[in-house]
């Protein structure tokens, strides 16, 4: 095993040439020695090099604690005057997995974005959300005096982000309803509410479920993939129940996924392919009593239609929307097969995964979960129900590389991922992909 300090004298001098690997190399300290991934991730921005991927590895792959002695080091450098496009990415990591860090240093996290050096790079927007109360009614206070329009304008906007109904609402009407810059339905989608009746309907919940494979789905996702990759996966713990003293994965529920549905597509007229099967779909954050089946047809899904709908009988099970029914069925440009049948599992993943980027994920973690944030891959959108009009709430999001019964593998377009939706005044649900 390479220490911390080899690792990074070989990238130096080698970068990712002449056989030198260093993703290896950081799944090998991984398993020898978790705790030297935070030497590692230090020495790395110590030694002023440009960000590369096996850091992004390093800090999924550390324990809680390990990394947070990590990120309040990098925050306290930066802090402190240190600046750099490496470290400005290893913030990014704590705006999304653990948003706290910035916690007390407000102030200074809205310099530095305003400054776009100092603080997370791309994702500042994930951090404001562990904003407290107190600070985000001080913020609001002060956006009517706020002379430096600039600064009022970066200030409301941090508050958007903190997602507290009361302060983003405010916020919007003090500061941004009636700017021309500022689209009011494309804002509330990105914050994921719905504006009705003068409140903010949420639009998704905070505690996601993620999706665990079986282990047929696991050894044909697996069979692709480079063995480095195969190993991250295996390490990662969006990917799998992590059982034992101090993991924190709970709330487990099977589900069925796969296989066709009794009824058919409005458009092709072909079986409805199964995506997920809850019995208790309550305990997932979906607002429904009874079993409950989601399907589509793969074959006209983003083909022949952009999203698809579905109104749900008593039993669950769904039939196409009469505003999605052709008399002649039609031929689908990409005819598919339904995903393979499997059973897998629903658990809660450690809260620093609550939150995941579809670009930040790399192909490494588990975007596949029930409830929570959308990883949007594209622009956020919330599609209104066709019967009543009113915005639906995100169901759950399944990812590509999905195994199908004719043996290859479902992408979503070209490796995107898809969304599903549910009316629960309807029962209608609604689904739709997007993909680079």
């Amino acid at each position: 095993m390479m220490t911390p300090a080899e690792i990074l004298q070989a990238y130096a001098s080698l970068g990712w040439k002449n056989n030198n690997d260093p993703m290896s190399q950081v799944l090998a300290l991984r398993r020898e020695d978790p705790a030297a991934l935070g030497e590692l991730v230090l020495g790395f921005l110590d030694s002023g090099q440009k960000h590369s991927t096996f850091i992004d590895t390093a800090l999924d792959l550390m324990d809680d604690a390990s990394y947070a002695a990590t990120l309040r080091r990098v925050w306290q450098d930066a802090r402190d005057g240190k600046h750099g496009e490496a470290m400005e990415e290893v913030l990014d990591s704590a705006a999304l997995q653990w948003p706290e860090l910035y916690s007390g240093s407000w102030e200074q996290l809205l310099a530095a974005t305003r400054a776009e050096a100092g603080g997370p790079r791309y994702y500042a927007d994930f951090a404001w959300r562990a904003m407290d109360a107190a600070t985000a009614h001080e913020w609001l206070d002060r956006l009517d005096g706020e002379t430096d329009e600039a600064l009022r304008r970066s200030r409301a906007v941090a508050l958007l982000h903190a997602r507290q109904p009361d302060v983003t609402l405010e916020a919007w009407r003090r500061a941004c309803a009636g700017q021309p810059d500022m689209d009011q339905e494309a804002w509330m989608d990105l914050l994921g509410y719905a504006l009705e009746e003068g409140g903010l309907r949420p639009l998704h919940d905070s505690r996601p479920l993620h999706i665990s494979a079986s282990a047929a789905q696991r050894r044909h996702m697996d069979a692709s993939q480079p063995a480095w990759r195969r190993e991250i996966r295996a390490l990662h713990p969006t990917w799998k129940r992590f059982d034992g003293p101090g993991k924190d994965a709970t709330a487990v529920q099977l589900a069925g996924m796969g296989g066709a549905l009794p009824g058919t597509c409005g458009l092709c007229h072909g079986p409805l392919h199964r995506l997920l099967s809850l019995d208790q779909p309550a305990r997932a954050g979906i607002a429904c009593d009874g079993p409950l089946s989601f399907g589509v047809c793969l074959s006209c899904l983003g083909w022949e239609e952009s999203a698809l709908f579905y109104r749900h009988d008593a039993e669950g099970l769904p039939q196409a929307h009469p505003t999605q029914r052709k008399d002649v069925a039609i031929e689908p440009q990409f005819p598919a097969e339904p995903l393979a049948s499997a059973e897998v599992t629903l658990f809660e993943a450690p809260a620093r995964w609550a939150w995941q980027d579809w670009g930040d994920s790399n192909g490494q973690q588990n975007l596949s979960r029930v409830g929570g944030a959308p990883s949007w891959v594209q622009q956020a959108w919330y599609p209104p129900c066709p019967d009543c009009g009113h915005k639906m709430s995100f169901a759950f999001q399944l990812d590509s590389d999905l195994p199908q019964d004719d043996g290859n593998e479902w992408m979503w377009g070209s490796g995107g991922c898809n969304y599903s939706f549910w009316c629960a005044h309807c029962r209608v649900s609604g689904h739709f992909w997007q993909c680079t």
